[in-house]
């Protein structure tokens, strides 16, 4: 993690105003309970943890996906403030793969590398938006088994106007029981 403050020295700055404050990050696979030096980064500690922060498996494969809502599956408890302020500079903690690469491989390697890395993730999400759609249409435009969006349209206004007109009727009821 220390590596990764060092490609962010603002996040490791916003950590340095808790030096000697310790919390414990428990993962499905590890465990480890760290204290904030000086510099904004980690050390290991042996004291006990103010705060835990709890990441269930799950939330590595939404944090894909959707941060806001892997964020609501970290799980917090001892200090609720101290484990938020760390939870949010961890949560903005982001590797730079092409840095570290360029390292080894040189910079042009390095991006052709992550490119690749990323359509990789990219092709499956995609495949399956695209079959979603063509199933969508299908059931729609060749089994009519979904309607079309001008027919949800036009009985959501029919259903629209029902509401307004039943409305109108009871008030002149109640207006000829009145009389």
């Amino acid at each position: 993690m220390n590596h990764l403050f060092a490609q962010a020295p603002m996040l490791a700055a916003e950590l340095a105003p808790l030096q000697g404050r310790t919390f414990r990050v428990q993962l499905p696979f590890a465990a480890a309970t760290v204290v904030v030096t000086e510099a904004g980064l980690l050390a290991d500690s042996q004291a006990d943890a103010e705060a835990v922060l709890t990441l269930p498996a799950r939330f590595f494969i939404t944090r894909w996906r959707d941060r806001p809502a892997a964020s609501r599956l970290v799980q917090i408890s001892g200090d609720a403030e101290l484990a938020g302020k760390v939870g949010n500079v961890l949560a903005a903690l982001q590797w730079d793969a092409s840095e570290d690469l360029s390292l080894l491989l040189g910079d042009v390697l390095a991006e052709r590398v992550r490119r690749v890395a990323v359509s990789m993730v990219r092709t499956p999400q995609m495949m399956g938006e695209r079959m979603a759609q063509t199933l969508v249409e299908y059931c729609r435009d060749e089994q009519k088994i979904l309607p079309q969006a001008y027919a949800v349209t036009q009985f959501c206004d029919q259903v629209d106007h029902l509401r307004d007109d039943v409305a109108r009727l009871e008030l002149r009821l109640r207006r000829l029981e009145r009389s």
